[in-house]
């Protein structure tokens, strides 16, 4: 079976000058990873048709079969994609007049006044054959020049992920060498001690491929094979869910809330939540989940030292005698969440997510949290070492 090779070509100042960080490359590489295929190389360029055309011929020349091109498709002046791949191709700009009438569609849909610059959008080159977007109002186009298959998208990522999944990552699948992939998700360990603890899959498991994707704070583990590799396979997702241990808390597509809600589901519990330091992030990441509420009873944000006594009954001595942010405040922060929604089980955060406000005692990052219900009173403190926001999320997983 012949490999294809893919290339992604990105296009626009913005990516180059620091004002956006290339997303699409990541995402894309990790479809075709999925796919059993490999993003091959790179390009990134500015707004210049000059260099536009020379990057593609030297794309052509690396014997590239498809590659995706992301940006510079628009309304404004800057977006010159359509232009320079006519230039390539040696043909000229045609205006697609059935693209025009569904961008009006989509405009004046939402009110929106449509112009010249807006109908532009529908311009591409001469042979080529066009992208739908519906999602927002610049189509793309395939056009094949030199042996290879140029497939130009917007490079807005909402729209991007869209035009390429359904229209490019699709076909795909067909030159792919079949292979089965297993998924695992983590949290709490950080991307090298998962990488050692996996360490022995390539040896033991030769014909399997580990990979890995950060999802801050998650990280997802996916192990694949050939189909005739089964075998392997499934020793070698064994040993990593063994390796990984309780860090391993689902397979697929599990969510982290969502496994925490079909648990509860499953033993017919609900659960009361007390924020302080994670400012209803938790409530946010449960309510997340359609169906949350069969089990979430109710959540408060006590910010303030009386609104903590007041709304979830934690004793004034406790906050003078150890402070807020304690395992006493926890504990008694999960438990008054408990009590006040009349729920089987409280979970509590209470912590200096920073920058200002740690001590020597409690410096910067330093997060209680506390669970308790039938039989359980359990707390834990975390240092964290991230910004406010990162441990902020952080703190509201754990």
């Amino acid at each position: 079976m012949v490999v294809m090779r893919i290339e992604i070509f990105t296009i626009g100042d913005e990516l180059l000058d620091g004002r956006v960080v290339d997303s699409n490359t990541a995402r894309l590489a990790a479809r075709l990873a999925e796919h059993g295929l490999t993003l091959a190389q790179r390009t990134s360029v500015p707004d210049d048709i000059e260099v536009i055309v020379r990057e593609a011929k030297a794309i052509i020349g690396r014997g590239t079969s498809l590659c995706v091109v992301s940006g510079g498709l628009g309304p404004t002046r800057d977006d010159l994609t359509a232009e320079a791949f006519a230039k390539l191709g040696a043909v000229p700009l045609v205006r697609d007049q059935e693209q025009v009438l569904v961008i009006e569609a989509f405009l004046t849909s939402r009110g929106r006044t449509v112009s010249d610059n807006q109908r532009r959008q529908a311009d591409r080159p001469q042979g080529s054959t066009v992208i739908p977007n519906p999602r927002g109002t610049a189509p793309g186009f395939v056009l094949a020049v030199g042996g290879c298959r140029f497939a130009a998208v917007p490079g807005v990522p909402y729209e991007f992920d869209g035009m390429v999944e359904d229209l490019v990552l699709a076909p795909l699948a067909a030159h792919a060498p079949p292979r089965t992939k297993h998924a695992v998700q983590t949290f709490g360990l950080i991307e090298a001690e998962v990488d050692h603890r996996l360490s022995a899959t390539a040896t033991r498991w030769p014909s399997v491929r580990l990979g890995f994707r950060v999802k801050f704070p998650e990280i997802e583990v996916t192990l694949s094979a050939p189909v005739s590799e089964a075998a392997a396979l499934a020793a070698a997702l064994a040993f990593a869910k063994d390796a990984l241990g309780q860090n391993a808390y689902g397979e697929g597509e599990a969510n982290l809330a969502a496994t925490l809600i079909a648990a509860l589901k499953r033993r017919g519990a609900t659960l009361a939540v007390a924020e302080s330091c994670t400012g209803g992030l938790i409530g946010d990441l449960l309510t997340d989940i359609s169906g949350a509420s069969d089990v979430l009873a109710g959540g408060i944000v006590a910010y303030a030292n009386a609104a903590k006594t007041e709304l979830l009954g934690v004793e004034a001595a406790t906050l003078a005698a150890h402070g807020s942010v304690s395992r006493d405040t926890a504990l008694e922060m999960a438990e008054g969440a408990r009590a006040r929604f009349s729920a089987t089980y409280g979970i509590a955060a209470t912590g200096i997510a920073g920058p200002s406000g740690g001590s020597a005692e409690k410096p910067v990052g330093t997060v209680f949290i506390a669970a308790c219900g039938p039989g359980l009173k359990e707390w834990r403190r975390l240092s964290l070492p991230f910004d406010r926001r990162r441990n902020k999320v952080v703190s509201a997983y754990s």
